[in-house]
């Protein structure tokens, strides 16, 4: 069998960072070039994490799940998989301060586990099942690892790569790691185990989520920023990522997670075996089966925003990351700007507790956002990744209240402004059309809102002395395109009129938006 050890063959490209040292740069990253892509190992990914600013993947799933492995990777070998609080805190905040992983401890973790990293081993492919091999019905082409590629009843204009087109074994890690997140529920290869016969396969864990990640000056940062702090609810020791584990994974009784390196990396309702070809360069074929038959073991993703009521807030394109932004500052206090019952990637509020000379020094953390606007099936709608363009530090009401408060005011206003120009929408629809339930202009509008909204929230909030932005102005631009065409219409012009007069001049007894 071919070998392909993720350790130390590409499997991650690295954005390297402008200001790296030259010589410490081409010490650990051979021929590599300062403000460059590269692409190299789990192991050299760890060990030059401070001389990337971030990683690049070809899709937010692949992207998310990369974070999360390379997270997990970071709670080892940075010494955070303990269960004591206080000697969390000292470890995490020493990392901080030396900003860069240890090499000796990233070469042991390395020289321990190493033989359970390749991509094409016979007994423990690297995140996969080999019996899928045996207990599956024939193999599929390799475009069936590619979510984007045209299969099922995905969109095929998302890539039009030919189903047969073999995947770089470079590329497939990122596959194989997305179908364990963010694979649908349908139909699979037809797999026989423990005496059940299905081809049917539950939604991945991550299917239609979005997740929030920090994203700080450099990989380094970013990544010890996203490992959880402990619960006190797991088990240290048998808190395992599948590799550590001497069994392979048991479809029909799901591990619960012990805590975040099985939680991030051993969560999975589909098991995947690549194919290689004779030179392991190329993955030409590959099974995907159901990996679990029961709905998964509850846990709570560090990443994701949680709600008392209605479980993980689903991706959603449309939403704008500026109606977030108020609760990811104030994520120690998030009912402070009416947040209820939600429960918030648990990094921010560590990020915001961190000292104020630590917080000086890793002033530039973002927010990542990556989801996948999706059925639960195989209809993929929409992938998408932003960042915020402002940092949180600037913004933290312990550090700045003033802007805080200026921040949830324009979000406010931002948000009034929609819904006024929604309700009007509708209220105009309904005199022409009070058949029709659904008003089409509402959505429209409002997707077109918060999409030219967005630039002038942020310059808002750049500048203290900047002027509140004119979101009543663009929201009646936007009900003026909208409406054109049935408001030169006799019947359309005096409810369009009517209804744009209440946007225009909203009631005395409702706050003004801007």
């Amino acid at each position: 069998m071919p070998a392909c050890n993720t350790a130390d063959q590409p499997c991650v490209t690295l954005v390297l960072r402008e200001d790296v040292d030259p010589g410490e740069l081409e010490a650990l990253l051979p021929g590599a070039v300062p403000g460059a892509y590269y692409e190299t190992g789990l192991l050299r990914a760890l060990l030059s994490a401070h001389l990337a600013c971030d990683l690049e993947a070809p899709n937010p799933a692949v992207e998310s799940m990369l974070r999360r492995l390379l997270t997990a990777l970071a709670i080892r070998v940075g010494g955070l998989d303990v269960a004591e609080q206080s000697v969390w805190e000292e470890r995490f905040d020493a990392l901080l301060s030396v900003g860069r992983f240890d090499t000796a401890a990233v070469n042991g973790y390395f020289d321990r586990w190493r033989h359970r990293f390749d991509l094409y081993d016979r007994h423990r492919p690297f995140l996969q099942d080999p019996r899928l091999a045996e207990e599956c019905s024939r193999r599929a082409a390799p475009g069936k690892l590619v979510m984007p590629r045209p299969s099922g009843a995905n969109q095929p204009w998302l890539d039009h790569t030919p189903q047969e087109e073999p995947v770089p074994s470079a590329e497939a890690l990122g596959w194989v790691l997305a179908w364990r997140g963010y694979g649908p529920s349908g139909t699979g290869a037809q797999r026989q185990h423990g005496g059940v016969n299905s081809k049917n396969m539950r939604a991945a864990p991550l299917r239609s989520l979005v997740s929030f990640h920090p994203l700080g000056a450099s990989l380094f940062t970013s990544l010890v920023l996203s490992c959880p702090p402990p619960t006190g609810t797991g088990d240290v020791a048998g808190d395992l990522a599948p590799w550590e584990r001497e069994e392979l994974e048991d479809p029909l009784l799901p591990t619960p997670a012990q805590g975040p390196v099985s939680l991030l990396t051993g969560r999975t309702a589909h098991h995947v075996l690549l194919a290689p070809d004779e030179s392991g360069a190329r993955a030409v074929g590959c099974w995907v089966a159901w990996g679990s038959r029961t709905d998964l073991p509850a846990a709570r993703d560090p990443f994701v925003v949680d709600r008392a009521k209605g479980g993980p807030v689903r991706a959603s394109w449309h939403r704008s990351l500026l109606r977030d932004f108020d609760a990811f500052i104030h994520a120690k206090d998030p009912a402070a700007v009416g947040v209820k019952g939600v429960m918030l990637p648990g990094w921010l509020s560590v990020y915001a507790d961190l000292p104020q000379e630590v917080l000086e020094a890793l002033p530039d953390v973002r927010v990542r956002a990556l989801g996948c606007h999706q059925e639960k099936q195989d209809r993929d709608e929409h992938w998408y990744a932003v960042t915020t363009p402002a940092s949180i530090a600037p913004y933290l009401p312990s550090r700045h209240p003033q802007r805080a408060a200026r921040v949830a005011q324009i979000r406010l206003a931002a948000e009034m402004t929609a819904a006024d120009m929604a309700r009007c929408l509708r209220s105009a629809w309904k005199q022409l059309s009070p058949r029709e339930k659904t008003c089409p202009w509402a959505d429209d509008a409002t997707a077109q809102f918060w999409d030219r909204a967005e630039s002038a929230f942020w310059a808002a909030i750049a500048d203290d002395d900047a002027p509140p932005p004119r979101f009543r102005a663009l929201a009646l631009e936007i009900y003026d395109a909208i409406t054109r065409p049935a408001a030169t219409t006799p019947q359309g012009l005096h409810p369009i009129a009517q209804a744009r007069s209440a946007l225009a001049y909203p009631r005395s007894g409702r706050k003004k938006a801007a």
